[in-house]
């Protein structure tokens, strides 16, 4: 992984993360304008850039899946941080498909997170969402996010 994260109230993950919400968007059978527009810049939020970011790019237009993907080595909190934006990005078309969903039970188990994490981190993507023009993927608030999984879930949180 070539982005270190460090929580000090910005959401730094690295590229992976990414590349399994493409993943997500892609279960469907094809990625939407709005999913690409929401995954780009949730990544270039935090962080990613250059050849990483090109890559991201290039899930977006390309039909990617988890299968490969190499999400280890993540701590707890970069996991459900990758949930809690997995949760966000699915629902982004207004619909989460029976293929997404089954897309985000395999994320869940590939990150190893127990269940009752994965409610408390797609449940703290809902509330920002819920937020005035927070389902839109130009107006969705990364750093909110961030701080409810802090208040939600303190026993994760990395350290500020």
């Amino acid at each position: 992984m070539s982005v270190v994260r460090v929580y000090n109230g910005d959401m730094k993950l690295p590229k992976e993360p990414f590349l399994a919400l493409a993943a997500i968007g892609w279960a469907d059978g094809s990625l939407q304008r709005i999913e690409a527009v929401g995954l780009l810049r949730a990544a270039t939020e935090s962080g990613v850039s250059g050849d990483e970011l090109a890559e991201i790019e290039r899930a977006t237009k390309a039909k990617v899946t988890l299968e490969g993907l190499e999400l280890g080595g993540m701590s707890t909190w970069d996991q459900v941080v990758t949930y809690a934006l997995a949760a966000w990005f699915a629902q982004l078309d207004g619909v989460v498909s029976t293929s997404e969903h089954t897309t985000m039970v395999e994320l869940g188990d590939k990150l190893g997170l127990a269940d009752a994490l994965r409610k408390r981190a797609a449940a703290a993507a809902f509330d920002i969402a819920c937020l005035p023009e927070g389902g839109r993927p130009e107006r969705y608030d990364f750093q909110k996010l961030a701080a409810r999984l802090k208040e939600r879930l303190p026993q994760v949180a990395a350290p500020e």
